[in-house]
């Protein structure tokens, strides 16, 4: 109040303030007559409402110039955002809250949100002291001779590995799903954008705003409107240009990443680890057959791994440069996909996690509101990432909050995660830290304890699968809960449903990251009182890892391969860490760091080559051969099973029905892929069956359900007279077959 009236004692004061608040009325009335249920006009012409904001923004500028003698930009701005506060209050709440505003021009929309973010930036760049980076400093020059010859030639080698199989053949592949995004969802962002028809740019409840910025620039080669959806029985024209076109720009975009890889894991952890880490990720057979593909988890994996360590290189440096990168990526992870949310949840975590690894111990006061700051500066960056990149929030401002907090994989801990925020905010600002210092005192003196609970409940859940694997899966079935997902939870308990995530990420990975992965828990429990960046990231990279397993699980959903592919990067890490200890003890000190990657590289390239071109169907051979886990495949083996069928003589007059709809894209003669007796009826005879191992279950099933239907497909699934097949990974229920038609499949046959 005391600074209110001392404000009012100046003339010109009195003026900005009486203008600041006509506008702020002027755009209520502006916005009431927009409304359907308007205010009597204060004005009959509209022209009125411009005029009065060209006069009043034309005094204040007057005013500002020659009272305030505004000459620092940073001044400058901030006047103009007190100035503008009864107007922006006007706009939220008649343009956001209580009126239906279809007449209103978008421009009113976009500025009002930009008025919100750009106060964000200002926040940040005002209040939050950080240290500046001296990345000014230094060159690229400089920074490849810091790297040296060894470790470039590694680097390549890495980055090349990993391009070679990611582009090999990429058009010669058809993705579950991919037609809803070529088709659909690329061309009609890209088209709404041209139209200006902001609200249908959320083309997806991914959202995959990043697929289609990325992959939309093969718009510019291939017309998806040249080629034909899947239709039924219509052959197609062959799409393998257009496939090319829209997966180039992600894979090119996925090598392009391996370099922050290597920068952010070196800036973390050094180049030792950062090279055996690159030479891991570079040779993921999974990495590498998501990266082939047209989805959001394509460059998921990227976004939200780049985040988690962009942060921690914040945390370590404290640095401007680093809070805008993880901030600027969080954004790009949430338009990806909305399951990068969790990061929100462990960033907040990390505000006391990070508290129990500082050498000396803050003031809990000081340390609190300097972590809230932060944190708070993160989420304003990604915020404003997502209101740029998002058209449809420029119309919809509420769409950042169905984004965020509100969006359906973030549901579930929304109100949990609500509540500790509001429940430290009152604590630090009401009750100085009564409640939330002797915890965290309490937390930081048990330590040790927590480490080596979180760090052995990982261990164990990896002991529990390998032996349920070993004595051929009699306490839990991970193949039977990995075929149905989304639905496994009805029939089984959240322990079988937590322990089957971790089925997938152990027998996908290479058996040297396995074995890399219990060296670095070796070396955890060995030296966890002590004090080190490598103990301390193992501990925050498996915390990650359960915290992420804990989240699907309570969604109700079973992580597949790809639903958990965030996770192979930061588990790869882990493992390069074990690595490096087991390489310092192995070969001598001085190469142990190269001699570990060409070995890395040499394993991995030997498996990829085996496992070309399957390879998201990849699983170790630590894994008996009676055993798959990839059992919602992404399309693995449909081309080579369309080559077979058109090298069938007159295969362009032949009828196929496959439970692979990519089957379709590349075969020459009729094809489709639907289960009900309506559609079975106009449709030609059968000449072919394609089945597969990951559709078995569901296809039976529903057929089961349906009268009419003039085929038993239990049998057509049991065969064995097959024309031709593929088992991915040499495995024998991991399968593609071709059958021909016989009588017996045909249910009238039977009576």
């Amino acid at each position: 109040m005391k600074f209110l009236l001392g404000f009012l004692k100046k003339a010109e004061n009195k003026i900005i303030l009486a203008i600041s608040l006509l506008l702020g009325a002027n755009t209520y009335f502006f916005i009431e007559r927009k409304s359907t249920n308007a205010f009597p006009l204060i004005f009959d012409n509209v022209r009125v409402h411009y005029l009065l904001y060209f006069l009043g923004f034309l005094t204040a500028g007057v005013i500002f110039y020659k009272y305030y003698k505004i000459f620092k930009i940073k001044n400058f701005l901030q006047y103009w955002l007190l100035f503008f506060i009864p107007t922006e209050l006007a706009f939220i709440w008649g343009l956001f809250i209580s009126h239906d505003n279809t007449k209103v021009q978008f421009v009113f929309y976009f500025l009002t949100g930009f008025y919100l973010v750009f106060s964000a930036i200002f926040f940040i760049e005002t209040r939050v002291k950080l240290e500046k980076s001296n990345l000014s400093k230094k060159t690229i020059r400089d920074w490849f001779k810091k790297q040296g010859l060894a470790a470039l030639f590694i680097l390549l080698i890495s980055i090349s590995t990993f391009s070679y199989f990611t582009l090999n053949k990429i058009e010669n592949y058809a993705g579950v799903d991919e037609p809803l995004w070529t088709f659909d969802r690329i061309h009609g962002f890209w088209r709404n954008i041209e139209s200006h028809d902001w609200w249908y740019t959320a083309i997806s409840d991914k959202p995959g705003i990043t697929v289609a910025i990325i992959s939309g620039i093969g718009l510019w080669f291939e017309n998806p409107d040249n080629y034909e959806k899947l239709t039924h029985f219509d052959p197609q024209k062959d799409i393998r240009q257009m496939n090319l076109a829209f997966r180039l720009p992600l894979a090119i975009f996925c090598i392009l990443s391996l370099f922050l890889f290597y920068i952010f894991i070196q800036e973390l952890l050094g180049k030792n680890i950062a090279l055996i880490s690159l030479s891991l990720i570079s040779t993921s057979p999974i990495l590498i057959g998501i990266s082939r593909i047209i989805n959001p988890d394509a460059i998921l994996w990227i976004f939200v791994c780049l985040t988690f360590l962009a942060y921690l290189v914040f945390l370590k440096k404290k640095t401007r440069f680093w809070l805008y990168t993880a901030g600027i990526l969080m954004g790009l992870s949430i338009l990806t996909k909305y399951v990068a949310n969790i990061l929100y949840v462990l960033f907040f975590g990390l505000i006391f996690i990070n508290y129990l690894f500082l050498e000396k111990k803050p003031q809990i006061k000081a340390y609190l509101k300097e972590s809230f700051l932060n944190f708070a500066s993160f989420i304003f960056i990604s915020l404003v990432v997502i209101f740029f990149l998002f058209p449809k929030t420029w119309i919809a401002l509420s769409k950042l909050f169905t984004t965020t907090i509100l969006s359906q994989a973030f549901a579930p801990i929304a109100p949990l995660f609500i509540f500790l925020l509001i429940a430290l905010f009152i604590d630090s600002v009401f009750l100085k830290n009564k409640i939330s210092a002797p915890i965290m005192d309490f937390l930081r003196k048990q330590k040790k304890y927590l480490l080596l609970f979180f760090i052995g409940l990982f261990t164990l859940f990896l002991a529990v699968v390998v032996f349920n694997v070993l004595f051929s899966m009699h306490w839990i079935n991970f193949e039977e809960i990995l075929k149905s997902p989304k639905s496994a939870y009805k029939i089984n308990s959240i322990f079988s449903i937590f322990t089957t995530n971790f089925y997938p990420l152990i027998y996908t990975s290479l058996p040297i990251a396995l074995l890399g992965t219990a060296a670095a828990i070796f070396y955890f429990f060995k030296n966890y009182s002590r004090q080190n960046d490598s103990l301390k990231l193992i501990f925050l990279f498996i915390f990650f890892i359960l915290l992420y397993y804990t989240g699907t699980t309570f969604n109700s959903v079973v992580s597949t391969i790809r639903y958990q592919v965030v996770l192979f990067p930061v588990f790869l890490v882990i493992s390069a860490i074990g690595i490096q200890y087991l390489a310092d003890w192995i070969f001598p000190k001085k190469y142990s760091t190269i001699l570990a990657a060409i070995l890395v590289l040499a394993i991995g390239i030997f498996t990829l080559a085996k496992n070309k071109p399957f390879y998201l169907g990849y699983a170790s051979n630590l894994l008996p051969k009676k055993y798959a886990v990839d059992f919602k495949d992404m399309g693995d083996g449909s081309y080579e099973t369309a080559q077979f069928l058109n090298s069938l003589p007159d295969a362009k007059n032949l009828f196929v029905w496959t439970d692979k709809t990519g089957v379709c894209q590349f075969f020459v003669g009729k094809c489709d892929s639907f289960f009900d007796a309506l559609s079975f009826q106009e449709a030609p005879p059968v000449d072919y069956f394609v089945v597969s191992s990951g559709r078995e279950n569901k296809i039976i099933t529903n057929t089961r359900s349906h009268a009419g239907i003039p085929y038993d497909f239990e049998k057509i699934y049991q065969s064995k007279n097959y024309a031709f097949s593929i088992f991915i990974n040499n495995r024998k229920n991991n399968y593609i077959k071709v059958l021909k038609m016989e009588k017996d499949f045909e249910i009238n046959s039977v009576k």
